[in-house]
């Protein structure tokens, strides 16, 4: 197999890895400015601003998207990867990969919103060009699916990518690639005001029923499986485990200290089926609750 071949393979693994797993639109860039790779298929031709020229009938290009293409493979000293907002405000990335001196071709990661969908539609004036409302609810659905995050999370994913594609002491190949994400040394700069920022969030909103990832991560403007990295890195521990221990903390408190029915005390700390707060508790205290306010009761005589 070719060193060329090899590095194709790379791209494709890095791409499939990225788009199922992670949720990110991901294509291959050739030398001639040839698209060879879609994930999902045909995400180009409906991007941002092919949507926004079929509202508009105003021609919108994807030539961003290759004269950065042509600007990362010129880079044959540093092979550095480029991030960008196209026209239109949308981040992307470019990946380059060499054979030797030689550009082979480009991942393009994206696109990606870091910015909140209703700003990037007054940014492009649709109401003036008589777009009616319901298209504009169309396109911010849109938008909203898109993922979201900071600057120095899409900065993130650069670098991750960037690495799977260039380090050649990661062995894989084709699809094969989630396990060496998980095996490989790549790890993520996190920003310790972002993990102040998640705490806080979390414990004034933990007993709140429809707690989960991507309402943290929402809030904080990144992307859910950044806060799971995050739970995996600081905190040493899954979200849902690190969410039911709040949880089971604040019910013991109220089952020692209050008359409430052990029915109330489950929805008031956050869960909405009894039998699993019954379990969940369990697993943590090693009693059921009315086991455990019986055993404080009893302390107490």
């Amino acid at each position: 197999m070719s060193d060329s071949v090899a590095i194709i393979e790379r791209l494709h693994a890095t791409g499939h890895v990225l788009s199922t797993s992670i949720g990110f639109s991901c294509s291959i860039v050739g030398p001639e400015r040839e698209i060879t790779l879609e994930m999902p298929p045909n995400h180009v031709g409906a991007c941002y601003c092919k949507r926004l020229e079929a509202l508009t009938g105003e021609e919108r290009n994807i030539d961003h998207l290759f004269s950065h293409r042509d600007q990362v493979s010129k880079n044959v000293g540093n092979k550095a990867y480029s991030v960008y907002h196209c026209p239109y405000g949308l981040a992307n990335i470019i990946v380059p990969a060499f054979d030797g001196n030689t550009f082979v071709a480009a991942l393009q990661i994206g696109p990606i919103r870091t910015s909140p969908a209703d700003e990037l539609l007054l940014n492009q004036h649709l109401l003036e060009k008589g777009v009616s409302g319901e298209k504009l609810d169309s396109i911010k659905q849109f938008l909203e699916q898109l993922p979201y995050g900071s600057i120095s999370y899409v900065m993130d994913i650069a670098k991750l990518a960037s690495t799977l594609i260039t380090d050649e002491d990661l062995d894989f190949r084709s699809k094969s690639l989630e396990s060496d994400i998980d095996s490989s040394e790549v790890t993520f700069d996190i920003d310790d005001d972002l993990v102040c920022s998640i705490q806080q969030y979390i414990v004034e909103n933990f007993t709140d029923n429809d707690m989960s990832l991507d309402l943290v991560a929402k809030h904080v403007y990144v992307h859910p499986s950044y806060i799971s990295r995050i739970f995996s890195q600081q905190f040493n521990t899954p979200f849902r485990t690190y969410i039911n221990g709040l949880r089971v903390n604040l019910a013991s408190e109220l089952l020692d200290t209050t008359d409430k029915s052990i029915g109330d005390i489950c929805h008031d700390v956050g869960f909405s089926d009894h039998s699993y707060f019954n379990r969940v508790f369990k697993s943590i205290r090693g009693l059921t609750p009315s086991e455990y306010r019986n055993r404080a009761r009893d302390g107490k005589r």
